[in-house]
């Protein structure tokens, strides 16, 4: 039988701002809204998820994994870089598609965004305001955790636990392995994506990663938890991820903060039946760096 280990069901009265990170001020990069695509909630209320397709015209590189720094006027400012001259406040998203963008053309990046608040200082209702032709100021790119580390033989195994927006990363990472045509060597490792949700309508991206299975079925996992039930799935998947972490897999985490507590306990649970001591474990795996969390 699953553990039911409490997980905290991210609600929309429990939707939270994106997290602020404090950056050197500097000429901003400029982009354009391509589109606006709500994907799941309430259009125009708290709770609605939207997908957001910002055109930079091939002057903003990243790699799959990295966030960036949203840039917009508060308090009726008409300059967006309002704070000082040398640091800004900036509200940071994780890119959601690969460095050649949904259309593979370089021109473009994607973001998947959560309204969190209807507020004028939301940087999230900002974003999910935005019209065809609007310019939007970013910084960046920042992050390494959800970047997959380089696998030259593309061998690597990798388990990804998401909630709710903390897909966006992993959408990326997975568009470069299996969907983008300029990536350079065919993916031989697995990918499994564990994707947490309330119901199966509030899923994103589940077309697209059904797609991808079908396409991919040895290289490819997809598994739906819903009901945010990620550490039941992780339980019930208990013999095979300790396998993989033991030989090398990588895990992330990303998504909402109130998921790790639970998951950590699965963990631990998981080690107690097997006879291991997941302290020891865990310190083993953050030393080779293959536990990498990003949450909010």
């Amino acid at each position: 039988m699953a553990l039911k280990a409490e997980i905290k069901t991210l609600k929309v009265e429990d939707a939270k701002e994106a997290p602020l990170i404090v950056y050197k001020a500097g000429k901003p990069d400029s982009t354009i809204v391509v589109s606006v695509e709500t994907l799941v909630g309430p259009k125009g209320g708290v709770g609605e998820i939207c997908h957001i397709v910002l055109d930079h015209g091939g002057q903003f590189h990243f790699v799959e994994g990295q966030y960036l720094g949203v840039i917009f006027p508060r308090d009726g400012d008409s300059d967006s870089l309002h704070y000082n001259q040398f640091c800004l406040a900036l509200n940071a998203f994780s890119i959601a598609s690969c460095r050649d963008g949904d259309s593979f053309d370089g021109k473009t990046l994607s973001l998947c965004v959560r309204r969190a608040e209807l507020s004028a200082e939301s940087a999230s209702n900002y974003l999910c305001n935005l019209k065809k032709g609007d310019k939007v100021d970013i910084k960046g790119p920042f992050g390494g955790p959800m970047v997959f580390p380089d696998d030259p033989e593309a061998k690597h195994k990798h388990i990804m636990v998401a909630t709710a927006t903390g897909i966006a990363p992993f959408r990326s990472n997975i568009q470069r392995l299996f969907v983008d045509p300029k990536s350079i060597a065919k993916f031989n490792g697995l990918a499994w994506l564990i994707a947490g949700a309330d119901n199966y309508n509030s899923l994103l991206y589940s077309q697209e990663f059904a797609d991808i299975l079908d396409k991919n079925p040895d290289h490819f996992s997809y598994e739906r938890a819903l009901n945010n039930s990620v550490a039941d799935s992780i339980y019930k998947s208990g013999d095979e991820i300790f396998t993989l972490l033991n030989g090398g897999a990588y895990i992330y985490f990303a998504g909402s903060k109130t998921m790790m507590p639970g998951i950590l306990e699965t963990f631990e649970k998981i080690a107690q039946e097997r006879g291991v001591i997941w302290e020891e474990m865990l310190k083993r795996l953050i030393a080779n760096d293959q536990w990498r969390v990003e949450v909010y």
